[in-house]
């Protein structure tokens, strides 16, 4: 039997900057606030959570089980990241000033 990883805020933030992303060029790929993300880290933020999920490839349910304890539905239904803005690329361009 494989086992589940275990996601923290911690290691959600260190997966997205493994990925060459940050919290901020994944919510302005998404079309939400810069704060959106990181928000999501420390309490709900709907919109923020899927933004990540959808950037890490993962369910919301993977990342946060205590939040979503089961997910029947698709984790990106209802949000799209354009794919040029969600670019590791672009995003460090977008995001080269920032402080992370």
């Amino acid at each position: 039997m494989r086992r589940r990883r275990k996601w923290d805020r911690h290691a959600i933030k260190a997966e997205v900057h493994r990925r060459g992303l940050t919290l901020i060029g994944i919510a302005r790929a998404a079309g939400l606030e810069d704060s959106a993300c990181k928000v999501a880290l420390h309490r709900r933020n709907f919109r923020g959570e899927r933004a990540i999920a959808a950037a890490l490839g993962k369910q919301l349910s993977d990342l946060w089980p205590e939040r979503y304890p089961s997910e029947p539905i698709s984790h990106n239904q209802g949000i799209r990241l354009d794919p040029v803005a969600s670019s590791p690329m672009l995003l460090r361009d977008l995001t080269a000033g920032e402080t992370r």
